[in-house]
Formats: C-alpha cells, sequence, structure tokens
C-alpha cells in the first residue's frame, strides 16, 4: 500500500512539474510571431543586422536594388500590437541580415474586420518586407 502512494505522489508531483514547463513554452511561442520567407533572388553572405538598413517605401532607396526574399508574418491583433509589430519588424531586419540583404522594405498592412460568414473578426495586422540588395554593376544600354 505504501508504494502505491509513494508512486501516485511521483505522478503528481512529475505533472505538477510540467504544467508550469508547458506553459513557459507555450507563452514563448506566442511572445513573438513567425515570418516566411520565400526567396525571389540568390542569396549572400550573413552581415550584421545593425548594417540593414530599413525603409518603408521603395522611394527612400538611394540606389538600384533588386529584391532578394519577400517576408511575411502571421497576423497579430491590432488591438495593443505596437510591441509585437515592433517585434516582428526587428525580426525581418535580422532574417534580411541572414541572406545577405543591404536593406528590407517593411510595410505593415490591415486584413479585413467585422462579420465574416457571421463571426466578428477582431481587426488585424501584418508584417510584409522585401529584402533588397543593391546592384554594384549595372550595364544601361548606350543612347542612340
Amino acid at each position: 500500500m505504501k508504494a502505491e502512494g509513494r508512486v501516485k505522489a511521483k505522478l503528481l508531483s512529475s505533472r505538477f512539474c510540467l504544467y508550469p514547463l508547458a506553459l513557459l513554452i507555450l507563452a514563448g511561442a506566442c511572445a513573438t510571431g513567425r515570418l516566411d520567407v520565400i526567396q525571389v533572388g540568390p542569396w549572400f553572405a550573413p552581415r550584421p543586422w545593425r548594417q540593414v538598413e530599413v525603409f518603408t517605401s521603395r522611394e527612400q532607396t538611394r540606389s538600384p536594388w533588386g529584391g532578394i526574399a519577400i517576408l511575411h508574418s502571421e497576423r497579430v491583433s491590432a488591438e495593443g500590437s505596437a510591441e509585437k509589430l515592433e517585434a516582428l519588424k526587428l525580426q525581418a531586419r535580422k532574417q534580411a541580415a541572414r541572406i545577405g540583404a543591404d536593406g528590407v522594405i517593411i510595410t505593415v498592412n490591415s486584413a479585413t474586420a467585422g462579420p465574416q460568414m457571421g463571426v466578428y473578426q477582431a481587426p488585424e495586422l501584418y508584417l510584409s518586407a522585401l529584402a533588397i540588395k543593391y546592384v554594384t554593376a549595372v550595364s544601361t544600354p548606350s543612347a542612340k
């Protein structure tokens, strides 16, 4: 009888240890969203993320460039999303650095809100970005 009680006590104590661990894992997974990366050009040697320039439009870039990857985030709730969006922007910049980009053009878009098929959908935002590499040698046709 005593052995059976000890086994039950061990099972209960192991369950109580696993619950907090599972909650920590879930909380960490929800802390930052995931970025999908679509390769659209050649990737280059990684660089420090602080060297990757951040733009909000293509007009801000300083010389000819080519796109090397499209980055797209999961949707986040529009309410209290400033911290989440800043984390996603940093994540996009770091991902762009890993693939050797010179810059990243980042935009924040909104998903439609309101009733969708009879169910109210809360407003959501998502990040879209284009990792770019500056063109160093551009050959243009000579004017005739």
